[in-house]
């Protein structure tokens, strides 16, 4: 395996999942970058039963300022609705991450450290790799390998246009929070961190000593190739398709190692999306209505929130089309 395909692979889906906290403020609006000539209408579902109804919008988190994707029947859902649920909420994922600092740390003293688990030929050109990419040699060294390696991907990257300001959930919770309604969560965001902790080194491990012993030392450059920034691997081709609601095959990640994208999607997509469908089916005992707010991957695939909602025997209604 080469770390240059696992981290060229690894972007785009980082960009389609990641929805970090931002904190960000409400700022006006101006034109977008990106050309539309439809009406956006993204996939939507309702589920329902007597006395509680819960919208389901697919999402993106990282769009471009003035990206079209509200119109009037989204705008009147948002307008009843009683609750916005996220994936997490800023306040409840930093709370999340505090409480699971202890464990956190436990887990990584546990751990026997990437360049003591490498040959010694690989050893020295780990620290060199690491100290080159300006990260703490200590602290990469003694992540998880699948996390470190993520961190080289994401450092430094430039999202072009795009903004987490900007995504489906940062302008919603800021809607939301100016209304005084409350924003929930559907997840705990430490149990996902834990679920990306505990990915194998193995996975990757012999892959990077192979890369490491053929790297000349020299320039990280040398050593990942070509990268690409965010603004580079986005061609507005998932945007655009999303915004028009249509609804792909399924999430991939493209990491070439079949092993290795079976761990990443089951942490990430599959086990989410079990355990969404177990939330959503409790929360119809709760009366109100609801907007829930995610991913627009967790409604794609054989694995979807979707699919595990129709194996309890509940049917989400699509209540939109795509744009033709």
């Amino acid at each position: 395996m080469n770390l240059r395909r696992l981290l060229a692979a690894l972007l785009p889906g980082l960009l389609a999942l990641a929805s970090l906290p931002q904190g960000l403020g409400a700022q006006e609006t101006r034109p977008s970058v990106v050309a539309q000539d439809y009406d956006p209408a993204p996939a939507m579902w309702r589920l329902a039963d007597e006395d509680t109804t819960i919208y389901l919008l697919g999402t993106v988190h990282i769009l471009p300022e003035g990206f079209r994707w509200r119109n009037a029947q989204l705008d009147r859902i948002i307008a009843e609705v009683d609750e916005l649920v996220l994936e997490s909420s800023d306040e409840d994922a930093d709370a999340s991450m505090a409480h699971l600092d202890g464990k956190f740390l436990k887990l990584l003293e546990a751990r026997t450290p990437t360049s003591q688990q490498l040959s010694p030929a690989a050893r020295s050109k780990w620290r060199r790799l690491v100290e080159l990419s300006g990260q703490p040699f200590e602290i990469v060294d003694q992540m998880p390998l699948m996390l470190a390696l993520m961190g080289f991907g994401m450092t430094g990257m430039d999202y072009g246009p795009s903004s987490y300001e900007w995504g489906v959930e940062s302008v919603l919770e800021r809607e939301f929070a100016a209304s005084g309604r409350p924003v929930g969560s559907i997840e705990d965001t430490g149990r996902v961190m834990m679920s990306l902790y505990r990915i194998s080194d193995d996975l990757v491990l012999a892959g990077l000593e192979q890369d490491l012993i053929g790297w000349d030392g020299r320039s990280t450059d040398m050593f990942f190739g070509e990268v690409p920034d965010a603004a580079d691997v986005t061609d507005w081709e998932l945007e655009h398709a999303w915004a028009r609601g249509e609804v792909q095959d399924g999430l991939d990640f493209g990491i070439p190692d079949a092993k290795l994208a079976r761990a990443f999607h089951r942490a990430l997509m599959t086990n989410r999306n079990r355990r969404w469908s177990a939330w959503l089916d409790e929360r119809l005992d709760s009366p109100g209505k609801i907007l829930v707010a995610v991913g627009a991957g967790h409604f794609e695939g054989e694995d979807s929130v979707l699919h595990f909602l129709s194996e309890r025997g509940l049917q989400a209604e699509r209540i939109n089309t795509p744009v033709k």
